[in-house]
Formats: C-alpha cells, structure tokens, sequence
C-alpha cells in the first residue's frame, strides 16, 4: 500500500532551512509542517512495523475478533495494518491526548481506505476498554514510554484489565539514539504483568527481531 499520499502534495518548509526554532526537533501535533516532516521521515517505517505486528497477531489469534485500542494511535497508521491482517473483522479504537493537524486536510480526508476519524482521550478509552469482555487487544506503538512517563498509567491499565475474561498486550520498543529505552519499557510491562499474575497466565512472544512484544493473557 502507498501511503506516502498521506502527506505527498502538501507544501510545507523543509526543517534543515527552518528559522522556527520553537520548532525545530520537535513533534507539534497542531502544526502541519511538523506533521508532514515526521511522517516524510517515520511514516513508511512505522506502516510496515504495524502490519507486521498484527501478521503476527493474526496467527496467534485466529479466526478471534480483536478489539483494538491503540494509545497513542496519532493519525492511525496501525489501523492500516490491522485490516490487513483481519480485514472487517476488527474493531479498532483510536486513542491520543493529540490532535495531529493533517487530519484536518483532504489528504487525510480522501485516503483509501479510509482512516479514523475520531480520537478518543485517554479516560475515555480506558472506560471502554473496562467493558469489553474479551479479545481486547491494548496496542502501544511508539507510545508506551511517552505515556507512562505522563500519567499514572500502570495503575490504570491494572485496574481496567483484572476482570477481562482474556486480553491481549501489543508493544513495539521506542528506541531513541541517545537513550537506551526498552529496558524501561520492558520493566514496565513485567511489572504489570506481575500485578495481574493472580488472576491470569501468560504467554509471551517476541517480534520485530526483539524490538517488539506480544502477551496473551488468559483469565485462570
């Protein structure tokens, strides 16, 4: 799938002339030039490491329906890759504090197959994740160390996730080339898998050669 249409056409600066400095190296969600410039750089990369998460979803899943609730989902590459995988049967559920601006332009509007629209905050999709049953499968693509740095999220993701009869736990690593970051975010979710082993087994499985997790999770 090409999804350089995303953002191919849209004229924006370039950041190596940019006199932005307030701009400069950062990730403005509302800024489109920002946007445009990240997704030039990451989009494709991120595209192809989504579908082959979910490829390896699919096999341990079956014919099961996911429900996915991506945190951090931003413009929702990761539901390209879940339809690849399970076609019309999956429920996706986007979920950002961030509005990224490409949204707002026909590109966005007009790419095939359609991406979401909607974004829910975080509270809100917590509060849907709590009453779906089974086959929740909670997604944290490029995500997960920004999000647990910025609210108390293990508490929340414990609390939402004791009483699913199963679940899944979708994560691929943030590596940053300063800063070794997989350690934290694999201490992260050990530490919440432990606060659950109570009341559920687990089965976990590498991808993204080691740069990435998949858990199963089964009520016991």
């Amino acid at each position: 799938m090409d999804i350089t249409k995303l953002w191919k056409g849209i004229n924006v600066r370039d950041c190596e002339t940019c006199k932005d400095e307030d701009c400069k190296g950062k990730l403005n969600y509302g800024d489109l030039c920002a946007n445009v410039n990240y997704l030039e750089e990451y989009g494709e990369k991120n595209y192809e490491k989504n579908k082959t998460t979910f490829a390896e979803l699919k096999k341990i899943m079956g014919e099961e329906k996911p429900a996915v609730f991506s945190f951090g989902c931003g413009v929702g590459l990761d539901y390209l890759g879940a339809t690849e995988s399970f076609g019309n049967n999956v429920i996706y559920y986007g979920i950002d504090e961030c509005r990224w601006a490409i949204k707002d332009t026909a590109n966005y509007r007009n790419f095939e197959p359609k991406l979401p629209r909607r974004t829910m905050k975080l509270d809100e999709g917590l509060a849907l994740l709590s009453v779906t049953p089974k086959n929740a499968v909670v997604c944290f693509f490029n995500s997960l160390y920004a999000i647990m740095n910025s609210v108390d999220l293990k508490k929340k993701l414990i609390a939402t996730l004791q009483n699913k009869a199963n679940f899944y736990f979708v994560c691929d690593y943030t590596i940053n080339s300063n800063f070794n970051m997989p350690m934290m975010e694999r201490t992260f979710i050990d530490e919440l898998l432990s606060e659950l082993t109570h009341k559920f087994t687990f089965r976990k499985f590498d991808i993204l050669s080691g740069r990435g997790i998949i858990v199963v999770g089964n009520r016991k």
